[in-house]
Formats: C-alpha cells, sequence, structure tokens
C-alpha cells in the first residue's frame, strides 16, 4: 500500500502495482467555514458523477529534475502505467493536481512544468517552443524510469504529446488529448500572445521592461534563478527567439499548432495509440470539427463529447475569465483546461482498453505501437 506520494525519485515502479494504492492523505487544518466552502466548490466542479474517488491536491515543494544544464519542476503521484501530463495554454503545474490526484488513484502520474512556465528555468532555444519541450521530456523521463508512457494534454499540453509521439516515437506508449487547439487564426492570436508582444517589448524597452510584465515576473517569483537568466539576455536575441517561435505557432494550414496533416499521417503509421474527446461547436480555439479530422489523420478513437464537458472545458477556461479552484488553495486563480469533470474517468477507459489491445496482441510493457508488423501485412 502506498502510504505518501512518490516525488521524481527516479524509483523504478512495476506496472503489476497498478490498483494495489491508497494515496489518500491528512487534510490540512483549516477553519469549518473555509472547510465547508471547498467541499461545496469542489463538488461543483468535479460533481457527483466522478468515477475515481477525490483526494486532496498536494501543495508540497515537487522536485526538481535537470535536463541539459536546466532544471524542470515535476510532481509525481501513485504507482502503475506511467502517464505524463503537460499542461493546457501557459500555465503551470497547479492546473494539473486535480486531474492528477483522481489518475493517481490507479496510475503513475508525472506533471510537470516545461520550460519558461511554472517553476522551470527560462530556456530560449531551438526552432519551436514544442521542440525544445519534447527534448526536455525525452530527457527527463529516463531519469525517472518513466519511459514508455501515456502522453496527455489539453490545448498546448496536446500539441506536446503529439511533437512527442513524432520526435520520439519509442517514448509513447499511447496519446490522450482534449481541446486541442488548432485551425483558423487562433495561431495567429496565440502567437501575439505568447511571443510577439514580448519581442516588441524587449525592443523597445529591454530586458528590465521584460521582467516586470505580469508573466515573466511570475516566472521570476516562482524561481528566482530566472531573474539573471532573464535580465542577462541580449534583447535583441530575446526578441528573435520570440519572433522565431511565433511565427512557428501561425502557420494556419497546420491543423494542429506545429503539426501538419502528413505529420499526423505519421502518427498513425506508427502504430501509436491515440485517444479524442470531440471538441465543441461554440469554441473557436477548440473547434469540433478540427477534432474529428485530428482522429481521422492519426486513426484516433474519437470520445463523443460528455455532458457538461464544453461548458467546463470551454466557457470556464475562456480566454477573458480566471477561474479560481480550491481544490488548489496555495494556488493564484489560473484558466483550468484539465477541470472537466468526466476527464479522468474517460483517460481511464481508454488506457485500459489499450492495454488490453497490447496484450491481445502479445506485446509487453515496453512496447509503442500496435501497428501490424511488416510480416503480417504481406
Amino acid at each position: 500500500m502506498l502510504k505518501r506520494k512518490q516525488r521524481c525519485t527516479g524509483s523504478d515502479l512495476n506496472w503489476s502495482d497498478v490498483g494495489n494504492m491508497n494515496t489518500s492523505r491528512p487534510g490540512q487544518k483549516v477553519g469549518i467555514t473555509r472547510r465547508n466552502a471547498l467541499k461545496v466548490a469542489a463538488a461543483s466542479v468535479w460533481g457527483p458523477r466522478a468515477v475515481f474517488a477525490q483526494t486532496q491536491a498536494s501543495n508540497s515543494a515537487g522536485k526538481y529534475v535537470t535536463v541539459d544544464g536546466n532544471k524542470i519542476y515535476c510532481e509525481e503521484r501513485g504507482r502503475g502505467i506511467p502517464v505524463v501530463i503537460a499542461a493546457g495554454g501557459q500555465n503551470r503545474v497547479e492546473t494539473l493536481r486535480p486531474l492528477a490526484e483522481k489518475l493517481a488513484t490507479k496510475y503513475r502520474v508525472i506533471t510537470w512544468d516545461r520550460a519558461n512556465l511554472g517553476r522551470a528555468d527560462i530556456v530560449l532555444k531551438g526552432a519551436r517552443d514544442i521542440d525544445l519541450w519534447t527534448d526536455q521530456l525525452a530527457g527527463l523521463l529516463p531519469q525517472l524510469n518513466a519511459r514508455p508512457a501515456y502522453l496527455v494534454g489539453a490545448s498546448s499540453g496536446g500539441r506536446v504529446a503529439y511533437a512527442m509521439a513524432l520526435r520520439y516515437p519509442d517514448y509513447a506508449r499511447g496519446l490522450f488529448t482534449f481541446l486541442t487547439t488548432g485551425g483558423g487564426t487562433i495561431g495567429e492570436s496565440l502567437a501575439k500572445q505568447y511571443y510577439f508582444d514580448y519581442a516588441d517589448l524587449a525592443e523597445k524597452d529591454g530586458m528590465a521592461a521584460v521582467a516586470k510584465a505580469p508573466f515573466w515576473a511570475e516566472r521570476i517569483e516562482l524561481n528566482p534563478t530566472n531573474r539573471e537568466r532573464l535580465t542577462a539576455m541580449d534583447p535583441h536575441e530575446f526578441a528573435r527567439v520570440m519572433r522565431r517561435w511565433g511565427k512557428a505557432m501561425r502557420s494556419n494550414p497546420d491543423p494542429v499548432i506545429g503539426i501538419t496533416a502528413d505529420e499526423l499521417r505519421q502518427i498513425k503509421a506508427n502504430g501509436t495509440p491515440v485517444g479524442i474527446i470531440q471538441g465543441c461547436p461554440t469554441a473557436p480555439q477548440h473547434r469540433r470539427d478540427r477534432s474529428e479530422l485530428y482522429a481521422q489523420l492519426t486513426g484516433a478513437t474519437l470520445i463523443p463529447t460528455p455532458d457538461g464537458y464544453c461548458e467546463q472545458g470551454t466557457q470556464g477556461a475562456s480566454f477573458d475569465q480566471l477561474k479560481l479552484h480550491p481544490e488548489v488553495p496555495e494556488s493564484k486563480p489560473f484558466r483550468a483546461y484539465e477541470m472537466v469533470t468526466q476527464v479522468p474517468a474517460i483517460i481511464d477507459e481508454f488506457i485500459t482498453k489499450t492495454e488490453a489491445q497490447y496484450k491481445q496482441s502479445g506485446l509487453g510493457q515496453s512496447a509503442t505501437s500496435l501497428a501490424p508488423k511488416a510480416s503480417e501485412t504481406r
């Protein structure tokens, strides 16, 4: 029985330990009024139909792991099949904790702050942001003895999952994405918000001004070593990287931001198992027709939109609304793409069915493809 959460120790946990655990922990001492308020609010978020037992989100320190000389912050819960989750948008690891807690009742769940987000070091290199992030994940998973893993992500976290399956296919036992972003002008608007505006600010007012911008100021607050990293940068070089990454995001022909149709077909050809929750008809950044296209190109299992999914996943996480979730009492208000009531059970069902397929095909724990062998197709 697991009596405490494992924290990125690199220990090699056996997959046979699935289900033989208890991830609950004593609650924090809070006032009666606040405790009751948290219970009411939490019930409104997860609802009575949640399959997994609710556990309190951890607020402990987690751990830094060094990859290519730079620190990545990660948290680990549970035991069993590795499930690795990247946050949506530019969110940090706090937004993943409620989802991770639920999945950790059955799986070994690893969440992480990728470069330039959350507590991670600021790192500006590479042709695209997703190239940097997947290189980091490829360095992280072997240190945790968590390769291969199921890669899960909403929105930009889904982009990381797709890119990882393309660049490091042997690391991905399966992909699960939801609220994935693509189509229309969304790439252009996100590129401006994430990168172009900061490029302009750096060239106009210098790196001291960039460090004071709310987004970068939070990177410094969470990881004080980032102040020197950021302010020591040449503003013109900083701007060049920001514009390079921004241009890579705004390629409108790509079905997913930064992922071409041919690359999605390559995921299908590789035999990587993929699950995708259908998008929403009124969400321009997470459109239903786009998710259906992703499923067709990747050969994915397309999961019908569950009741309440679009309301929770898009309206509650819109760019002009901030939503505070009491499950993470130490966090500031944040957009929580991952806070969708039925997603944990849907992820569990996808993994369970995929594992059954691997077993039926006679494939072991290191398998990353369900594609028929060449000899079987002759």
